[in-house]
């Protein structure tokens, strides 16, 4: 709030300089012919540059200080959220689901993929090989230190649990699932498929578990951490 306070002061202070700076320059020399520029319509452009430059400064300290916490504040928020798993307790883990956006739980039971949208985790019944309630996901996600990474490891299905080209539990920037085009095989309507891109832009971190080979991908939403899609993908099963 003082940032902005400072930067709303600064801004005013140009703004009355130029205006002043206007009516000098404005103000006929003698022997010299009179300008044509009407000073009102220079005082409207030089108070859109201010304040183009004003929301230039702003943006630039919000990305500043949500760089410096960032990592931190969803370190802490992932291992909690990744307990309520362990915990298999749904309320719980319903607290970190976005009333309004919900979760969507990604399967492929065949060649296409299937997307299934929940607010209350509860309700959910897993597809394909290995059907049953959501938390039975604990029995291959278990230990998940998180490792930052600039690229998350690629799949190689080298087998024998080594379908990675790194093993572990690894965190990176959501740039590759933000431009997944998934959900449009996936036989849904135009609706849905809407708002699952729109999601998808709200994705800023993935996480990859490769024991498991599920990718989990949160964003932020009014200032908090969400769980925003999980991919329960089996990798290198078919």
């Amino acid at each position: 709030m003082k940032k902005l306070r400072t930067v709303a002061s600064l801004s005013f202070l140009l703004l009355m300089g130029c205006h002043s700076n206007s009516t000098q320059q404005d103000s006929p020399v003698e022997g010299e012919s009179p300008r044509t520029v009407s000073p009102r319509k220079e005082t409207r452009q030089q108070t859109r540059v201010l304040a183009k430059d004003t929301l230039n400064v702003l943006q630039e300290e919000v990305i500043r200080k949500t760089a410096r916490g960032g990592e931190a504040d969803f370190a802490s928020f992932f291992r909690k959220w990744a307990q309520s798993i362990q915990r298999e307790n749904p309320r719980e883990f319903n607290g970190y689901i976005d009333p309004t956006r919900g979760l969507y739980l990604i399967e492929a039971p065949g060649a296409v993929p299937h997307f299934t949208h929940v607010t209350d985790i509860s309700t959910f019944r897993r597809m394909g090989a290995q059907p049953g309630m959501f938390f039975t996901i604990r029995e291959t996600f278990q230990e998940c230190r998180l490792e930052e990474v600039q690229v998350l490891p690629t799949l190689t299905c080298g087998g024998e649990n080594n379908n990675f080209s790194r093993e572990g539990c690894f965190v990176a920037e959501a740039t590759a699932f933000r431009k997944s085009d998934a959900y449009q095989y996936a036989g849904l309507p135009p609706d849905e498929q809407k708002k699952i891109a729109q999601t998808q832009l709200l994705v800023s971190r993935t996480v990859l578990h490769t024991g498991s080979g599920f990718k989990f991908h949160f964003g932020q939403i009014k200032g908090q951490w969400r769980v925003l899609f999980i991919d329960l993908t089996v990798p290198c099963s078919a």
